[in-house]
């Protein structure tokens, strides 16, 4: 409950920023698009997950989302995960995890029928653009990833000659399709949706997505613009051609409090990834970006030492830029909850290397005239190496094991509801983000440097000041807490500014106080009982009343 009211006071003063400070930077469409109700109107639109696989699956076509596993290029994908998910208890490292395999108790797993089954579908929930991942090898531009949240849709069993009530949610299970930000010409194929050919720069593609961080419509309008032929997401800029892989993140199993009570809970996430064929039309599993297989080094750990240990890698990793080698690498992990990084489960690289030699090679690379630029000492070297990996960033300021979950659209109940669409990791990282976009539109290269996942980069401290995510962080506010406003004192404030438009969710910086308001919600503010102050314009309301501390309370647990 602290942690997600938080969330709440964390965005309040991500908002307060853009009047406060010209040089603050808040969500905006240049570097995701968050709200609910846009994200159903490009879902419509043609961004749901089967009309964009329908041309790179060859379908003549359109595949409701409930058949979609069924398809031959995803069998591969359902098969894997249900046969991990049945394993996960018995591959546990946890004895009283490793004990369920024993039991008939099904109850605590997530259930693998909801994979393929006709009552589950998958929702946009997000629609982010990373092209601060263009230092990558295989791609440029970097990348824009579509992340859609698995929805089921089930009717009970009567009861009593009682019908039985039809009872949905959404599950606690994320699906990233990544696509190559830089369009190619798209393959041949027998769709209705067949996308067009487009020779694009970077720069064309950053300057799309800066105008859509510069738009302030509502819902429908602007996600009939983004997929406009002057949009970042027409057929032209985003399309089959460019699929790159799956990114799978799910809780696969949750122990209660009252049955887990010396770490009060246990819950355990699989991470996976299946990257995409042309040549065979299909998704494949594939090794992990960074997430380093412990037995596979721990086999040979001077050849790992050797690899890590020069200069060029050094550098990389002191930048936030290393990819390891993918011969060490694994093709599945499990992230475990609570306790993030001090679980030995999630801390991958502990032991890999000695910290002799990790001392050695760092005092070396300083004395050849080298400057460390994050990593002051061993444990900084061995921190910076976890949290690369997805295990390590996974439990790292989290919510409930997730990074973006997404916001629920006004219609889901507010006792089911999630308000806050992404962790604090996710809003810290935005400052950075968007620099890297306003480099690429210029025609320039973009500083792809990285700080800390565990706390935001000290270049962006100022877009950051006086919020939780710089000062504050590790130490979320309980309540949200604001300087007194211009004509009056300080009020409780609500996780938004009043907005009868759409939330175009702003991230560039304001040129004026009444831009900044213009700025969109990440969640909807009107159903929070809150009313717009006179001086300030942004929705200031009494203590939330008990029933919705519960909701926010409920929105952080798993639902299936």
């Amino acid at each position: 409950m602290r942690t997600i009211r938080g969330f709440l006071s964390l965005l309040v003063a991500l908002l307060w920023l853009g009047l406060e400070n010209a040089g603050a930077v808040t969500l905006d469409s240049s570097v995701a698009v968050t709200d609910p109700a846009t994200l159903q109107a490009l879902e419509r639109g043609g961004l749901s997950i089967s009309r964009l696989l329908g041309p790179a699956l060859g379908l003549t076509r359109d595949v409701d989302n409930r058949g979609l596993f069924s398809v031959p290029a995803l069998t591969t994908v359902r098969d894997i995960v249900k046969r991990e998910i049945a394993d996960e208890p018995k591959t546990s490292p946890d004895p009283y995890v490793a004990a369920m395999a024993k039991s008939n108790d099904t109850s605590q797993k997530f259930n693998p029928k909801y994979i393929d089954d006709d009552g589950s579908t998958l929702d946009l929930t997000g629609v982010v653009n990373r092209m601060d991942r263009g230092y990558l090898g295989h791609t440029e531009c970097g990348e824009i990833r579509l992340i859609y949240r698995f929805h089921y849709s089930v009717e009970e069993k009567p009861v009593k000659g009682k019908p039985g009530q039809r009872i949905s949610s959404r599950l606690p299970l994320t699906m990233s399709l990544v696509f190559n930000a830089k369009p190619g010409k798209a393959q041949a194929r027998a769709s209705k949706n067949l996308p067009s050919a487009t020779d694009a720069s970077c720069a064309d593609v950053a300057r799309r997505w800066l105008a859509a961080g510069r738009k302030d419509l509502p819902p429908e309008q602007l996600a009939a613009w983004l997929r406009s032929d002057e949009g970042p997401l027409s057929g032209a800029m985003l399309n089959s051609s460019q699929i790159m892989r799956i990114e799978l993140n799910m809780q696969v199993l949750r122990l209660s409090a009252s049955t887990r009570r010396d770490f009060g809970g246990h819950a355990e996430y699989l991470l996976k990834i299946f990257k995409w064929d042309p040549e065979k039309s299909s998704f494949y599993e594939a090794r992990m970006e960074n997430e380093i297989d412990r037995s596979t080094v721990l086999a040979d750990r001077p050849a790992f030492a050797k690899w890590l240990l020069t200069d060029r890698n050094i550098y990389d990793l002191d930048h936030g830029r290393l990819v390891v080698d993918e011969k060490f690498l694994a093709r599945s992990a499990v992230s475990v909850a609570p306790g993030g990084l001090s679980r030995s489960q999630n801390n991958i690289v502990y032991g890999l290397i000695d910290d002799a030699d990790i001392d050695k090679a760092l005092k070396d690379y300083v004395a050849r005239g080298n400057t460390l630029a994050t990593i002051k000492s061993v444990a900084g070297f061995n921190l910076r190496l976890n949290e690369i990996s997805c295990t390590g960033c996974h439990q790292t300021h989290g919510i409930a094991g997730f990074h973006y979950t997404g916001a629920d659209p006004a219609s889901e109940p507010r006792r089911n509801a999630v308000f806050v669409p992404g962790s604090a990791v996710f809003f810290a990282d935005l400052p950075r983000r968007h620099a890297v976009v306003e480099e690429f539109a210029v025609g320039g290269y973009p500083d792809f440097t990285r700080g800390f996942a565990a706390r935001p980069d000290a270049r962006y401290a100022e877009a950051l000041k006086g919020t939780d995510l710089y000062n504050g962080w590790g130490s979320i506010a309980i309540a949200a807490r604001m300087k007194a406003s211009r004509t009056g004192p300080a009020v409780p404030v609500c996780a938004a500014p009043v907005s009868t438009k759409a939330p175009s969710i702003r991230a560039s910086a304001p040129a004026s106080a009444k831009k900044a308001l213009r700025s969109a919600t990440p969640w909807n503010s009107a159903r929070s009982g809150c009313r717009p102050g006179a001086a300030t314009g942004i929705a200031a309301c009494r203590p939330p009343p008990p029933r919705i501390v519960a909701s926010t309370r409920r929105a952080t647990r798993s639902r299936w």
